[in-house]
């Protein structure tokens, strides 16, 4: 029958007051097993005593596994943290996702001074906004489709159209405006707004084409499309980085 231990198993203990919550449970456990071992006429345990760190005092004791605890850790594994020169074990290194190679964006520039000048000085343009930093892709030169979309995730901002613009083309309604080309000669563009399943984007179409073929622009080539307003008309203007 197992035996509860009582204030004289620990008569003669002295208290180290460096001990922590751990150490004073170690040194339970050990007097118990001096009971048990007595009880049994066996020789006590051996103790063994490990330096002192910022924890407090611990207590490292070998148990039989038959009436004791099992360790866990091997005692190569015990002896190197009590050395202090245990290692932590290296991990493998977490697998990255393989993810879809993308291009870098180039940070949105200034409407260059000369486009400025007709726009503000020449035309009397005001409330310039841009619209979007894109690159041209294959669809945006592709002579069938002939149009310029403007897909509403890279969009920098909606606020440059009116809220009856906006009416007009949620009702499908396409408007004609002006386009400033990046040779900064003018001509007249449908601007539209598609949906396309989730997705929704504004489109330049029409007369698209012969803005491709007056400026020469490719495949790859980064342009900016810049909106502002002449006599409260909108209007864009393409500029190629």
């Amino acid at each position: 029958m197992m035996e509860l231990l009582s204030r004289d198993d620990f008569k003669d203990t002295k208290i180290d007051p460096n001990w922590g919550p751990f150490g004073y449970l170690l040194y339970v456990l050990h007097v118990d097993q001096l009971k048990l071992q007595k009880s049994h006429n066996a020789p006590p345990p051996p103790q063994t005593l490990c330096k002192q760190d910022h924890t407090g005092f611990k207590l490292r004791f070998k148990f039989n596994n038959s009436v004791g605890l099992k360790r866990k850790r091997n005692l190569k594994a015990v002896e190197e943290e009590d050395d202090g020169d245990w290692v932590a074990p290296k991990l493998k290194p977490k697998k990255r996702r393989k993810q879809e190679k993308s291009v870098c964006p180039i940070p949105p520039t200034n409407l260059p001074p000369k486009f400025r000048q007709l726009i503000v000085e020449d035309m009397g343009g005001r409330g310039l906004v841009l619209v979007i930093q894109k690159t041209i892709f294959f669809s945006d030169i592709n002579p069938t489709a002939s149009r310029f979309s403007i897909p509403f995730s890279q969009v920098k901002t909606h606020d440059f159209l009116n809220d009856a613009e906006a009416k007009e083309l949620d009702d499908k309604n396409p408007m004609q405006v002006w386009l400033l080309d990046p040779s900064m000669k003018g001509t007249n563009i449908t601007f539209n707004k598609w949906v396309m399943g989730s997705s929704s984007l504004y489109v330049l179409t029409n007369t698209w084409n012969p803005v491709l073929k007056n400026n020469q622009l490719k495949k790859g080539d980064m342009v900016q499309l810049w909106s502002f307003r002449v006599n409260y008309l909108l209007c864009f203007a393409l500029v190629k980085l």
